[in-house]
C-alpha cells in the first residue's frame, strides 16, 4: 500500500488502546497512521466539504 500523504511504502503495525487492540497500516517515510476510523471520517469530511 501506497501512503496518501507522501507516497511511501506502508506496513501493518498493531496498536492497543484500554479495550481493545486493532491494526493499522504505517508509512515508513513519513510515520502517517491510517486505520479504518481514521478512513472513515476522512471520506465524511471530504463529502462535508464537496456538499
Amino acid at each position: 500500500m501506497k501512503c496518501p500523504k507522501c507516497k511511501g511504502r506502508m506496513y501493518t503495525e498493531k496498536y492497543y488502546d484500554f479495550v481493545r487492540s486493532y491494526d493499522a497500516w504505517k508509512c515508513i517515510s513519513c510515520g502517517e497512521i491510517l486505520d479504518p476510523t481514521i478512513a472513515a471520517n476522512r471520506a465524511r469530511n471530504n463529502n462535508m466539504h464537496l456538499g
